[in-house]
């Protein structure tokens, strides 16, 4: 079912009528159109549902499973149908539509022999991928014209120009390709995990020598964004801020010399640059990086929930919490949230139960301009919602345990906290001991100091002034953590619990008084 609810959500109800591609059925709608309909609709989220509702039956049923072939086969013809210059897209992201579009069309003619509308095609195609950087498709076409040209038509001058020009972007398409692989090398343990990744230096450094020759000699578009974000990693995996800002400064110019709007690289780099921006408490820079990356993203798709994830980051840190709570809400309520992948969905509800507990604590308004703030959390339901970074135990797992004793000291369960102490205690001894992670170890320590001195703050204060104060010593931006691991900063967050520890005194103090 997923991979038809991605489909309707770009061969949406208008392009499929302007191609009249599911059409009614003799007796009002086709199945295949009430199908269609009920998808976009959302009132099938998996084929259990859309089986039984249509067939009566179970997604095993054969005339079920054909009606999906169907659909999905129509909806996939109807991608090289529609109109692809919408007005959000970029001048090369429109090209690249039509080229790839186009040069599909010209295969199938060169495959039947219909040469001379598949040569004008190529011909034309190539002067667009040459411009706009496609190096792979240029690739492709040159090997179809140094084909044609070297043995149907025998005409050498061009045999030879198209074989030059294939073996040119050949090289630079196998450099391309290896700088790509390297970043996919790097990157794809971070998905899951928002652990520091120092180790990968080393390794990122190494990558990045291979390809700094060819990154002075090539000035193409893939070769540069994958080259830079890199050299990128190799600062990043150890939090050097103002190292990554340079790169980050230095690709952003590069790609804005382009003669087209590079939308992903100036997206992707203004992305990092804010990031940077926040952990050095630069927060009103921050946010001018993010509108201007924001710029590049439609809303709805993945990297504007990044996009909006660190602008709740921004408000958090800046005390913003009503600000927060709204963009929160937005977010939750918009039309593609359903669609995200899970690790970005754990993502939004460690921010949801963050805003829950500030609710609690007397931080948020009940309404911020008509929108309810958070009330219904519960925190059993919160803890079985993250199977994902449950697993990530020096990244966002810390998250679901600070939350964890931060909701038994907001509800005054005393007990489940003294219970659960000396195993969270176990666990901040096997994972928060690198030099990474010292804020989230002395922010534990505090945490699990309460329970030891009884819930008596004068006993607390004594306990934890030495781990305040190594706390306060390592401030964020001098911290080899990633800026997801502190999305409320721990300072302020203990300031919180000394404010709940007041207000229990001063309810011991009233309630010893009616006695």
């Amino acid at each position: 079912m997923k991979d038809l609810i991605d489909l309707v959500q770009i061969v949406t109800r208008p392009k499929l009528r302007s191609i009249e591609l599911i059409g009614d059925g003799h007796n009002g709608k086709s199945k295949l159109s009430i199908f269609y309909d009920k998808i976009v609709d959302g009132q099938f989220h998996d084929d259990d549902a859309a089986a039984q509702a249509l067939y009566h039956a179970n997604k095993q049923s054969p005339m079920y499973k054909k009606l999906k072939k169907n659909l999905k086969d129509r909806l996939i013809n109807a991608l090289f149908l529609i109109d692809v210059k919408q007005a959000s897209y970029t001048d090369r992201q429109k090209a690249y539509y039509e080229c790839y579009k186009d040069w599909a069309a010209a295969k199938i003619l060169f495959g039947k022999n219909a040469y001379g509308v598949a040569l004008n095609i190529a011909t034309k195609l190539l002067k667009i991928t040459r411009k706009y950087e496609f190096t792979e498709l240029t690739v492709d076409i040159c090997h179809s014209l140094r084909l044609y040209h070297g043995t149907i038509d025998g005409d050498y001058n061009k045999y030879e120009l198209y074989n030059q020009e294939l073996k040119e972007n050949e090289t630079i398409w196998i450099l391309e390709n290896r700088a790509e692989e390297y970043y996919i090398d790097l990157s794809i343990g971070t998905i899951h995990s928002k652990a520091s990744k120092a180790d990968f230096q080393t390794k990122a450094k190494g990558y990045y020598a291979a390809l700094e020759e060819a990154l002075q000699t090539y000035n193409t578009y893939h070769l540069h964004l994958y080259g830079r974000l890199i050299e990128s990693y190799i600062h990043s995996s150890v939090n050097d801020q103002p190292r990554i800002l340079d790169v980050c400064n230095r690709a952003i110019a590069f790609f804005n010399e382009k003669e087209y709007v590079a939308a992903v690289p100036l997206q992707v780099f203004n992305y990092q640059k804010a990031v940077c921006q926040a952990q050095l408490h630069q927060f009103p820079e921050a946010i001018q990086t993010l509108d201007q990356c924001i710029q590049y993203v439609s809303k709805g798709h993945f990297n504007w929930y990044k996009a909006q994830e660190l602008i709740l980051i921004v408000h958090l840190h800046q005390g913003e919490y009503d600000q927060g709570s709204i963009l929160l809400q937005s977010v939750l309520s918009s039309e593609n949230y359903k669609n995200l992948p899970d690790h970005i969905k754990e993502s939004w509800r460690i921010a949801d139960a963050y805003l829950s507990a500030l609710k609690k604590m007397n931080k948020l308004k009940s309404t911020t301009n008509g929108i309810p703030t958070p009330d219904k959390f519960k925190l059993s339901k919160f803890l079985n919602e993250m199977p994902l970074y449950s697993k990530d135990k020096q990244g966002l797992n810390l998250h679901i345990l600070i939350l964890e004793m931060l909701f038994y000291l907001i509800d005054k369960d005393h007990g489940k906290l003294q219970a659960r102490a000396e195993a969270i205690d176990k666990y901040r001894i096997r994972y928060l001991r690198n030099e990474g992670l010292k804020r989230s170890n002395y922010l534990f320590k505090l945490f699990l100091a309460i329970p030891k001195a009884q819930f008596d703050k004068t006993e607390i204060l004594q306990r934890t002034q030495a781990d305040f104060q190594l706390l306060c010593a390592t401030p964020i931006a001098l911290s080899k953590q990633t800026l997801e691991v502190e999305i409320l900063p721990y300072e302020t967050l203990w300031s919180f619990v000394l404010e709940l520890m007041d207000l229990w005194q001063r309810e011991r103090l009233r309630s010893k008084s009616r006695k």
